[in-house]
């Protein structure tokens, strides 16, 4: 068979993973291609590529064909820098205002969702702007940005009021994040273990390459976004890579409270793909 295809997520926060793979400082048997998280959500949905960095409100809808690869995700215990609400008014003044969100990321539409609704207690008109527009397109109240957007709107955000969605999970839960998950086809990793260990392997080496070279990756998020080099410095340390057992309660938090906010059907079993021998454990 040709080279497995593995998709990653567009924006700097995939770096510290995939920077050392697409430089060729770390091997794997596998090509690497790029796209936005709705993107990726869908190539692996309709099979277009084998492994791939989703949403984690992604797999709660797909977890039925796909396998969670250990160890791997975008995380954050507290301000996670690049998923943020921008407001016009306090937060608290929002019942009843429009609200624009971003038509690239599932799980931070539902994490707004579930932190108004069940936190705040407050309920808004939320609408989802074309892709490719302004955050700002059709006038609203607030607007939910991620990514390297969310970056650059926030260190210009002049007189607005800035909600960072991973500071207010963990104000309101106490837990992490987990924004993105690793994961495989079911089928792909029933059929070629032995070449998803190896690739998998790659990609913990790929990850401890960028924990060790954090400064390099940020001078290159910066010839890459414009943004200030200390600012990149600091928001690759508050993110996570990591998938603990800290880490897999917060996740099936999220899809406890998504649940019971109406967005899913009912919480999702959490399938992880077992290095140790090429097989999964639920």
């Amino acid at each position: 068979m040709s080279q497995p295809r593995i998709g990653r997520i567009g924006y700097i926060n995939c770096l510290p993973i995939f920077y050392a793979l697409e430089e060729g400082l770390v091997k794997i048997p596998g090509q690497v291609v790029c796209g936005h998280p709705s993107e990726l959500n869908r190539a692996l949905t309709e099979g277009r590529i084998e492994i791939g960095v989703v949403s984690s409100f992604a797999y709660a809808e797909q977890g039925d064909r796909w396998l969670i690869l250990p160890d791997l995700s975008i995380s954050s215990w507290g301000p996670v820098k690049s998923v943020a609400l921008l407001s016009k008014v306090p937060l608290v003044e929002l019942g009843g205002k429009r609200v624009s969100l971003t038509p690239y990321s599932a799980t931070s539409t539902a994490l707004l969702l579930v932190l108004l609704e069940r936190f705040y207690k407050i309920r808004v008109n939320f609408f989802t702007r074309p892709p490719g527009t302004s955050p700002w397109w059709s006038e609203p109240e607030a607007t939910l940005v991620i990514g390297d957007e969310a970056l650059l709107q926030v260190s210009r955000r002049e007189e607005l009021y800035v909600y960072d969605l991973g500071r207010e999970w963990q104000r309101f839960t106490g837990q992490h994040m987990v924004f993105a998950l690793v994961v495989v086809q079911e089928n792909f990793a029933r059929n070629s273990a032995d070449l998803l260990k190896e690739i998998w392997q790659g990609l913990m080496a790929a990850k401890e390459w960028g924990r060790q070279h954090l400064s390099l990756l940020a001078s290159r998020a910066s010839s890459l976004t414009g943004l200030a080099l200390p600012d990149l410095i600091d928001y690759f340390h508050h993110l996570q890579y990591d998938l603990t057992p800290k880490h897999l309660k917060g996740l099936q938090t999220f899809y406890q409270y998504a649940y019971q906010q109406g967005l899913l059907p009912a919480p999702p079993k959490v399938k992880l793909w077992r290095a140790e021998d090429g097989k999964n454990s639920r």
